[in-house]
């Protein structure tokens, strides 16, 4: 998927280079668009247009021009994913399959500055980010032993963030465009969940910590706005 987006990405690209030169970007006061970010975005990567926080690997979200040079962006993901672990017992042998799932919700919100109103269009700005994420996992048992269930294994908890923003976006029609951006990490924190591991009747629970990162910068991925 990630391979079939590069490619048309490229050819609008190149598609848009062929022809003439005089583009109006359709990013105006009142101006709507959709944005779609691809790539590893890296760890929720403070991305103000598609958080990612470990299982997703791009995100949707939507912007709304103020004025002519200021908007507003609000991002956001979502992933869900489970497997079964097969016990396969041997014959005449009782087994219990086993399981894991996870889930992650991100959700950014930025405020943006552009520089210009032609074709590529550099801003900055700053937003602000937040994270969940939980897990469940039960062991595969074979015979009469005891299935043991682990919820919230690291990195499963929550992240807050402030960052600032800096980038480019280039139109290759009015209503399309490309951009990509670098992070500052202002501030940030993440708390991990308190693990719980349960075996029969015995619950062992596990305090976590949490990290507090001042400055630090992350690549963020390219996105596709479509304006309308």
């Amino acid at each position: 998927m990630k391979k079939m987006l590069a490619i048309v990405v490229a050819g609008l690209l190149i598609t848009s280079i062929g022809f003439a030169q005089d583009v109006t970007p359709a990013a105006k006061a009142g101006s709507k668009s959709l944005n779609f970010t691809f790539n590893g975005l890296g760890t929720f990567g403070l991305n103000g247009t598609g958080p990612s926080a470990g299982a997703p690997t791009a995100g949707i979200g939507v912007s709304y021009f103020l004025s002519n040079d200021a908007a507003v962006r609000v991002g956001f993901q979502i992933g869900s994913q489970s497997s079964t672990i097969p016990a396969n017992p041997p014959a005449g042998v009782s087994g219990t399959d086993g399981s894991t799932s996870a889930f992650v919700l991100g959700v950014t919100g930025d405020y943006l500055m552009y520089m210009n109103a032609g074709r590529v269009r550099p801003y900055w700005g700053g937003g602000v980010m937040f994270t969940l994420s939980t897990n469940d996992s039960k062991n595969a048992v074979v015979g009469g032993g005891t299935q043991t269930e682990v919820k919230n294994a690291p990195p499963a908890g929550t992240s807050f963030g402030l960052m600032g923003i800096c980038g480019a976006e280039f139109f290759l029609y009015p209503e399309l465009s490309l951009s990509a951006e670098y992070n500052l990490n202002l501030f940030s924190v993440t708390s991990n969940s308190d693990q719980e591991v349960i075996n029969g009747s015995t619950t062992t629970t596990t305090k976590m910590g949490s990290t507090t990162t001042i400055l630090g910068f992350g690549a963020a991925g390219a996105t596709l706005h479509i304006y309308f």
